[in-house]
């Protein structure tokens, strides 16, 4: 569905945009790694962080490897970006340190591309000029977002699978929401799981207890330290054959952002039932790697009296859980947000 959009005050974080389904700049952070092999004073990899921001100046950086530390006395620099005057890069040259990370300010109107990074490092007296490529991201952009069925159907006694598609350039993450107007309800999709070619997937399960009437899909898109929020309307429409028949269920999911290869952690949570812990329910934990087009069955756990329930797994892949507690005839189905774990 294309929807009806409304735009937003921007949020101290970054900028509320207006998604039309047409191309909205939004902003992230993008990061490119080149080889130095030419240059005399540096050594493997130039790490950059640098793009464009949407509204408000941003540090880009660019982290070097010196050779032979020990002798250099100074590093100094600056940065051309295509078609403008050069600007000076600060480097944080520390003693005894073989790791040098300079820093350039990028403004809304700068071009994306290819700048031309000159790091001038002092030994003995003498400057020398090293002359790298730092490759600068665009904007990032949501450029559409649907709402899968639309409008969402209620039926009584059952629950509808409700998948949510956004379609984004340059984001480093996207979360989504779907909120109900009329009351406190709202479905937490968590981390949309990242697709080929900028497209990121949710999905949920809206019991017959769902408020009808008009609800909001709520869009987060990330990079660095900016924030881009779209809002997309969609309709939910009551069961025909009357009141509901079943009562609503929450899942809620914690894992840790990032685990180190080969290591334990826990996938943990609570589940709900009408407001209330949902005890002894046996639920699904879901897992897919990232770039992976479904979910496989990863376990199960069962809840205490206080309606939690905990996992263990061992890190092996970088990759999304999910938790699904299956619906009964007098109990809604229910899906956990969706979250990502880094795996180092």
């Amino acid at each position: 569905m294309t929807g009806r959009a409304r735009s937003l005050l921007a949020a101290a974080t970054g900028a509320a945009l207006l998604l039309t389904g047409t191309g909205v700049p939004s902003a992230q952070a993008g990061t490119r790694y080149g080889q130095v092999s030419t240059v005399p004073d540096f050594t493997g990899e130039v790490q950059a962080v640098a793009y464009v921001p949407a509204h408000a100046d941003a540090e880009a950086r660019a982290t070097l490897k010196l050779k032979d530390p020990d002798t250099v006395e100074r590093v100094t620099g600056w940065i051309v970006p295509p078609g403008k005057q050069r600007r000076r890069v600060t480097f944080d040259l520390r003693p005894g340190s073989a790791t040098v990370t300079g820093k350039w300010t990028v403004a809304p109107g700068d071009p994306a591309g290819a700048w031309r990074l000159t790091a001038e490092v002092t030994r003995g007296g003498a400057p020398r000029a090293n002359d790298l490529t730092v490759q600068v991201a665009a904007r990032q952009a949501i450029t559409g977002a649907t709402v899968s069925p639309s409008p969402v159907k209620l039926v009584r006694g059952k629950d509808v699978k409700v998948s949510v598609e956004v379609k984004v350039k340059g984001s480093e993450t996207v979360t989504a929401k779907l909120v109900a107007e009329s009351s406190t309800a709202y479905y937490d999709l968590g981390t949309l799981a990242r697709e080929s070619n900028g497209v990121h997937r949710g999905v949920t399960y809206f019991g017959d207890h769902s408020p009808p009437g008009e609800w909001t899909l709520q869009v987060h898109a990330t990079r660095g330290g900016e924030t881009l929020r779209s809002l997309l309307s969609f309709t939910v429409t009551k069961p025909a054959a009357g009141t509901p028949a079943k009562a609503g269920a929450r899942v809620t999911v914690g894992v840790p952002k990032r685990v180190g290869k080969g290591r334990w952690f826990r996938v943990h949570g609570k589940v709900y039932r009408d407001g209330r812990p949902y005890k002894r329910k046996k639920v699904r934990i879901y897992f897919k790697a990232v770039g992976a087009a479904k979910y496989r069955l990863a376990g199960y756990a069962t809840t205490n009296s206080t309606g939690r329930y905990t996992r263990s797994f061992k890190a092996g892949r970088d990759g999304y859980y999910q938790v699904k507690s299956a619906g009964t005839s007098r109990t809604s189905a229910a899906l956990s947000p969706q979250r990502l774990v880094d795996v180092r």
